[in-house]
């Protein structure tokens, strides 16, 4: 966001940040730029592995005012004790602003049957949508495994006794580690997937690793792609020069791709690669230590088809965005072969994560079918996944793909809650609910709107990935000139203010589906001219050296063994 109403008293950074809205008025709050004159009246917290996202949401919801201090670790546990009104709830119970778990533990009630699991027992996410007070205790107490608390409903806990639940005691124990308290269980739940339940499709499948790009050979199975189809101020580079730039390097640990040098008139080098294998439903996770960011870059990790020509046979884009725009996943396909409008109704669940379709500008109605620039694809993301480059180059992680031949699920899991079955390469996504991140039910619009996405199955042909770092172009230079980067004349400082020359007098934002008679990718083009930076007088190339690049830990491919873990398996709702 670039504005908060100073009514709200809060606000969220999605790269996992707290504001204070007291003197905040622009994203320079989360970090996004440099200090603002009146700092010393705003207060800045961020999550960390220490702190979940669930305990600052849960202090922003304790102090409405804005203006409590942020508590010391070892009294974070407060933000659950159950206090005032809510220390006489009973278990399963709400008052309409708090609502106590079965485990003792007290959040606000707003959480209650939001999709995400706050309670260390799940009863927060059971019996939803069941009035009588009663009857939704004892149906959240039965699913939750808590038949001895259900059997005595006037019973009391005190915070520290949780209720048991799968990975649980695991949960509580690195929350005690971090002098957080058992109490915290709760909140801590959070980081512990399947707290969505019937939100989306379990494919039930095993899967097995299949290729891996990793190490000092990292780049050995990439073609190096040298097309520029978006207008761009990208000069992709083949292999040899690549490698002899420094546009891509490989080590043990990690591999790097980051910008070049200056290329042909107008063109900073850079390079777009493609994996030499093709799959057909797989499951992908990249790991990265860090993102490309700022001013001028587009960077994007997707799939496309080489067995048919766009977008007949399908584009996935995984991680796309460009200056300061958040990054969400889309698809692309073409409005007759394989042509699917996704059901919004499964999107949309009640007591479910929200997926709206971040296309035209969150208003998209969830169609895939693409001609540009009229038809965009469709877009469905949770918008706490989304953050800008900067935000995610913060947050190392792993993002992950699954493809069925019922469904796409994208996952965005923040390195240090890597769950166990990934990191043995032994994945189950069945289990990630609590880091779903993008969701296309294919089959189960077929089955619920016949006729919306007929060819389910087959909606993308083999698929190969693609790794890409371009600049400029459709994306970065249509929207400079509502972009923070756009130089309009006013002196500022800091990673997304004032970059190149000035618009108007000096340059102007070219749309090149638009151009208005400018050349896109030309010497009036704004974002062109800093990227490109002729006589060095903007510093373009020590700021990509420092933003502009990504630092990938490995990138592994698996693909269904041919079983299924049948207990697994479950379809929509009323499907």
């Amino acid at each position: 966001p670039t504005a908060r109403p100073r009514s709200c008293p809060w606000s969220l950074c999605a790269a996992g940040g707290l504001v204070a809205a007291a003197g905040c008025c622009a994203a320079l709050a989360c970090g996004l730029g440099a200090e603002e004159a009146d700092a010393p009246r705003r207060q800045h917290f961020v999550a960390t592995p220490r702190v979940p996202m669930r305990l600052v949401y849960e202090f922003a919801v304790r102090n409405p005012s804005g203006g409590a201090a942020w508590p010391a670790d070892g009294a974070l546990a407060q933000l659950f004790e159950c206090v005032g009104a809510a220390a006489s709830l009973e278990l399963g119970r709400g008052d309409g602003t708090m609502w106590r778990c079965l485990g003792g533990a007290c959040i606000a009630q707003a959480r209650r049957c939001d999709g995400r699991r706050q309670c260390l027992d799940g009863s927060d996410e059971a019996a939803c949508g069941v009035d009588d007070a009663s009857s939704a205790y004892d149906a959240a107490a039965t699913a939750a495994g808590g038949a001895d608390v259900a059997a005595t409903p006037g019973a009391t806990r005190s915070a520290g006794t949780v209720a048991a639940a799968p990975g649980g005691a695991d949960v509580e124990a690195e929350a005690t580690a971090a002098g957080l308290g058992p109490s915290l269980g709760a909140a801590a739940a959070g980081a512990t997937p399947g707290g969505s339940g019937g939100c989306s499709e379990k494919g039930g499948l095993s899967y097995a690793l299949d290729w891996k790009a990793e190490g000092a050979t990292f780049w050995d199975d990439w073609n190096y792609l040298t097309f520029e189809p978006n207008s761009g101020a990208a000069e992709y580079l083949l292999r040899d020069e690549a490698m002899a730039k420094g546009v891509t390097t490989a080590h043990p640990s990690h591999a790097i791709l980051r910008p070049g040098p200056k290329g042909k008139y107008l063109k900073r080098t850079s390079a777009k690669l493609e994996t030499q294998r093709k799959w057909t439903y797989f499951l992908m996770a990249f790991k990265y230590e860090s993102v490309p960011w700022g001013c001028g870059v587009w960077p994007a990790l997707w799939t496309h088809s080489p067995d048919a020509a766009w977008p007949k046979g399908g584009e996935l884009d995984i991680m796309e965005y460009a200056n300061e725009i958040t990054s969400r996943t889309s698809l692309h396909v073409d409005a007759v072969e394989n042509r699917c409008e996704l059901n919004p109704e499964l999107l949309n669940r009640p007591g479910c994560p929200k997926m709206p379709d971040a296309e035209y500008n969150f208003t998209g109605h969830y169609d895939c079918a693409t001609a540009y620039p009229g038809k965009l694809g469709c877009a469905p993301n949770d918008v706490r996944f989304m953050g800008t480059g900067e935000e995610m180059a913060r947050e190392p992680s792993v993002v992950a793909a699954e493809w069925t031949a019922d469904y796409l699920k994208i996952f965005r899991i923040p390195s240090h809650e890597m769950p166990a079955d990934l990191a043995a390469d032994s994945p189950r996504p069945d289990e990630w609910d609590e880091w779903l991140m993008s969701y296309y039910p294919f089959s189960a619009s077929e089955r619920t709107r016949p006729g919306s996405c007929p060819n389910a199955a087959g909606i993308l042909k083999a698929q190969k990935i693609v790794l890409s770092l371009g600049f400029c172009g459709d994306w970065a230079s249509k929207v400079w000139e509502n972009s923070a980067c756009a130089n309009k004349g006013q002196y500022s400082t800091g990673p997304w203010s004032a970059k190149g020359p000035v618009m108007g007098s000096q340059c102007v934002a070219v749309d090149p589906h638009d151009p208005q008679g400018e050349t896109p990718a030309g010497p009036r083009d704004c974002c062109t001219r800093f990227i490109y930076d002729e006589d060095d007088e903007y510093g373009s190339e020590d700021y990509l050296a420092q933003h502009g690049f990504w630092n990938i830990s490995w990138l592994k491919v698996y693909q269904p063994t041919g079983g299924r873990r049948l207990r697994s398996v479950s379809r929509e709702p009323n499907s």
